[in-house]
Order: structure tokens, then C-alpha cells, then sequence
């Protein structure tokens, strides 16, 4: 799949529809930590949905993808699962995703998946309970980014599923990462 990042367009600068009273919440609460970090590039194979995700797509897209893991050869880290998103569309508020395992470089795409590259970057990452995911996302975007003497850098965004991840644990923590650049540069 071409993310279609390399363009330079808008597209990308994504917020999630959340109140700034619960990101304010999160922040609050001590429960977000962010930092930053440069990141490798990698490759993800799975799953793709392109829409606003309005009636629960997105975790019905997990579902769909879960099944056909078995499929992709060539995975990178067994029990990682990333969720990729970017192509903004500001017009009409819908994006890409996808739900997938980082794969080796010429791993072959199964029929009806998609293959996203994410490039090598810096990235604002937060850390966050599961539970809290729409608010993290709102508190990066609205809160942290507007005040961290950064700007929002042209790539995907994507979710971090690591090893220790708890999908039925609210309180299991997840990562969120943006890519980032300095003011100016």
C-alpha cells in the first residue's frame, strides 16, 4: 500500500473526536507519559479500513484481521501488533488504517490484506492505559503538540501493541506514536 505521505499534503494531521475536558482529564490524572524517540522505519501487513470509523470499525477490523494472522509469513515479532493510520482527508474526516504485524521487508501480502511502510522518523510517543486510547490520542494532538515547541511531521501515526498487551485489561498500557519535528526544522 502507498500511505501517500510522501506528497508533503495535510492529510495526515489526524485528531480524533474527543472533548479537550477529557484530555485535560487524562493529563490530570497522571495516567499519560510522553516522550521522544527516533524510530526505525518497518513494515506492516493486515487489514485495511478507510472511513471516519463512526459505528466501531476499526475494533471490528481487529476482529476480522485476528483470524488471518496465521497467513502472513515472514512476521517480524510474534504477539506486536501495530494499528497504522494516515491519509487524512480533512474534506470528509476519513482515514486509513491498519490492523497489523511488522513483517521482513519482502514479505509477501496475503490476499485482501494491505502493506503500509512507515518511515524512519522522530516521534512524540505517549503512553497511556487501553481504556484511555481516544482521550491519548486527543491529548497529543490538541494539548501536548500545541505546546511542545514541535510540529506534527508528515507520516502515518500508529498504534504500539506490544508483548505485554492486555486487550481485555482496560488498564493494560498501549503507546501512541506521531511523528514530530522541531519548530523551524
Amino acid at each position: 500500500m502507498n500511505n501517500g505521505d510522501s506528497q508533503g499534503t495535510e492529510k495526515n494531521n489526524m485528531t480524533a473526536p474527543c472533548s479537550s475536558s477529557l484530555s485535560s482529564d487524562l493529563d490530570r490524572e497522571g495516567k499519560v507519559k510522553v516522550e521522544i524517540m527516533s524510530g526505525d522505519g518497518f513494515v506492516v501487513v493486515g487489514a485495511k479500513y478507510r472511513g471516519r470509523n463512526e459505528h466501531g470499525e476499526i475494533p471490528a477490523l481487529w476482529g476480522q484481521f485476528m483470524p488471518r494472522l496465521g497467513e502472513i509469513d515472514g512476521k517480524a515479532d510474534e504477539g506486536v501488533f501495530y494499528g497504522v493510520m494516515g491519509n487524512y482527508d480533512t474534506a470528509t474526516g476519513e482515514f486509513d488504517y491498519v490492523a497489523g504485524a511488522e513483517v521482513l521487508p519482502d514479505t509477501a501480502v496475503p490476499p485482501g490484506m494491505a502493506r503500509w511502510e512507515v518511515p524512519p522518523g522522530t516521534y512524540a510517543v505517549v503512553t497511556f492505559p487501553f481504556s484511555k486510547l481516544m482521550e491519548a490520542i486527543d491529548y497529543i494532538n490538541r494539548t501536548w503538540l500545541p505546546q511542545s515547541g514541535r510540529l506534527r511531521a508528515v507520516g502515518p501515526e500508529y498504534e504500539y501493541y506490544g508483548l505485554a498487551f492486555e486487550p481485555d485489561d482496560p488498564n493494560t498500557e498501549m503507546q501512541y506514536y506521531v511523528p514530530v519535528t522541531n519548530v523551524g526544522g
